[in-house]
């Protein structure tokens, strides 16, 4: 019974006011948490590295800056010149772990399993941009921040990872320490278009 892995999200405190903002009421801004989803941080560099990472994620890294690549239900994200987020709505954070250990087995390379260190929030609604320009310094406008893109910015003073996922859907990916205040900061700079 000690050794049961009981999971909680980050938002737990904050359920209601979560719920409330999800609810589908209102068109302008909706919130909804994806906990528990898969996430690797994959490092390295090189045609070698980039081969044995396209097999065993079965996607190619991106290597614009800001890009990201799709493969059904896995996402790989553009961190860095040698760095990648790779996310799966799968619970496969071992295998894939493993399976890029055993390729990159004669490389210089680094990944690691920060699942448990993340949580992610879809915002959506024809207000999303309004929301988000309250506290991001980014400039959100399509023409800029297109379809697909992700960048590491910050909302007030959490850091996050924003992915533009359509015209008025966003991904924030916070860490599970600023998760709550990140989402409260998102639902008041939300008050005036959740009624």
């Amino acid at each position: 019974m000690l050794n049961d892995l009981i999971q909680e999200s980050p938002l737990v405190d904050i359920e209601s006011h979560v719920a409330s903002a999800s609810k589908g009421v209102s068109h302008g801004f909706q919130l909804t948490e994806r906990p528990f989803m898969t996430l690797l941080t994959l490092r390295g560099e090189g045609a070698a590295f980039d081969a044995a990472a396209q097999r065993v994620l079965g996607v190619t890294l991106p290597k614009q800056p800001g890009g990201r690549t799709l493969a059904g239900q896995r996402a790989v994200l553009w961190m860095g010149p040698d760095e990648w987020l790779i996310q799966s709505t799968q619970d496969i954070a071992v295998d894939l772990e493993h399976g890029l250990r055993e390729a990159l087995a004669d490389q210089h390379y680094a990944v690691v399993d920060v699942s448990s260190g993340y949580t992610i929030v879809d915002i959506v609604g024809t207000d999303v941009r309004a929301v988000l320009a309250s506290g991001c310094p980014l400039d959100l406008h399509p023409r800029v921040f297109g379809n697909g893109q992700c960048a590491q910015t910050h909302f007030f003073k959490a850091g996050i990872t924003l992915c533009r996922d359509g015209d008025d859907r966003f991904q924030l990916i916070v860490r599970r320490s600023f998760a709550e205040y990140c989402c409260l900061m998102l639902l008041d700079a939300a008050q005036p278009y959740l009624a």
